[in-house]
């Protein structure tokens, strides 16, 4: 910098500012412990420091660069092709209204991410013999004490599950978790519906994928209070005993976090399951017909109380799983209309969520604000016009 090039600059501004300090002309109210602040020397890095410095900034570069082979290739491999096969969505107009509600990456940073997020799509790591990624979003980012984890949510055809389920397991004495999806749902029925990639540092080597999760994972997760390490290996302490590491229990507060956020304009979706079908009816929940959905206003969308937004997932029963399981139960022959004793109801499908409530305090659980106008790029349908910021 010019101050560090320039010692004698750089000891008369200090002069200066202390001067400045002391006397204190016009300005009554500063602090004269500033004093201690700017007579600190900066402080001196260890060599482990500018070490650890110097890895992170590579990383960082990973995403712009390709590996140097030591044959060169027969043709030319681009970093991050124009085009990839499957679905990536717009991440720059997500992020765009999101950083209208005052929240966001910043431009350097969402660029990392959708490279990072490209080159997953192009070429996903730890697929099993027939998988294939289709889909890609961003999940989020989960804060750590030593890293952060981005996470991208994805859909793989021919999936299988991970780890493969025992071929003895006997569903009377085993609570199996939830089914894996291969295709894309607007409604969430299941805790396993989509996959999960995290990384720490926005490269493409550095994606890890996190196994299915299972059951006892959730019912320990809801019982935890620990903050991430950044670590997937770190061992999850506490009060109660946790079976896993912090991958297993990152994957489980995910999906949590899933389920109880996914949300959807009223209207946006329908429920097609069949209303003779009685309990044995298979639960259908899809994107309502063509013509009935006609958008919604941002005044409309905040007025919350009037059932504007309806969760767009299962809620996670009690058993860890979002659909439960009875272990084989029936009802005895003399009693044909008897129910299972344990069995654990899900919550209304597509309830509004004016009437979750915080826990512990009995208040409403979310927030709504209009936080912006027409959308940059003049586009006129309504129920994009605004942008609006919804807080649990």
């Amino acid at each position: 910098s010019i101050l560090a090039s320039h010692p004698k600059l750089s000891s008369a501004l200090q002069d200066t500012l202390v001067q400045i300090l002391e006397k204190q002309p016009g300005v009554p109210n500063l602090n004269p412990e500033m004093l201690e602040f700017i007579n600190t020397p900066k402080p001196v890095k260890s060599a482990e420091e500018k070490e650890r410095q110097i890895a992170f900034l590579i990383t960082e570069v990973q995403t712009f660069k390709l590996a140097v082979p030591d044959q060169p290739p027969a043709e030319a491999e681009t970093i991050v092709p124009l085009d990839v096969e499957g679905d990536l969505g717009d991440l720059f107009s997500d992020m765009q209204l999101l950083e209208r509600a005052g929240i966001g990456f910043g431009r350097e940073q969402t660029m990392r991410i959708y490279l990072a997020l490209k080159r997953l799509l192009q070429k996903p790591p730890f697929l099993q013999e027939g998988e294939k990624m289709t889909r890609v979003r961003f999940w989020g980012k989960i804060l750590g004490t030593k890293q952060d984890y981005y996470i991208a949510k994805c859909v793989i055809a021919e999936r299988k599950d991970r780890p493969a389920l025992p071929p003895d397991l006997d569903p009377k004495k085993h609570l199996p978790p939830d089914p894996v999806s291969s295709e894309y749902a607007d409604f969430a029925m299941s805790t396993n519906q989509f996959v999960y990639y995290v990384c720490t540092e926005l490269n493409a080597a550095n994606w890890a994928r996190l196994d299915d999760v299972q059951p006892p994972q959730i019912i320990a997760a809801r019982l935890a209070r620990r903050f991430f390490t950044g670590d997937l290996e770190a061992k999850v302490g506490g009060a109660a005993p946790f079976p896993g590491k912090e991958a297993h229990y990152l994957r489980a507060q995910i999906a949590r976090i899933t389920h109880a956020t996914k949300i959807a304009p009223k209207g946006h979706l329908a429920d097609y399951t069949d209303p003779e079908g009685g309990a044995a009816a298979e639960l259908t929940v899809g994107l309502s017909e063509e013509g009935k959905f006609l958008g919604v206003s941002g005044q409309q969308l905040c007025d919350l109380a009037r059932e504007s937004w309806v969760h767009a997932a299962l809620d996670i029963l009690p058993q860890g799983r979002s659909r439960y399981h009875n272990f084989g139960w029936a009802p005895p022959d003399d009693k044909p209309d008897a129910k299972d004793p344990k069995l654990e109801k899900n919550k209304p499908v597509l309830q509004s969520i004016h009437l979750d409530k915080a826990p512990g305090l009995g208040v409403p659980a979310w927030t709504a604000q209009l936080c912006g106008g027409v959308c940059v790029g003049g586009r006129t349908d309504r129920l994009i016009r605004y942008l609006i910021f919804i807080s649990a």
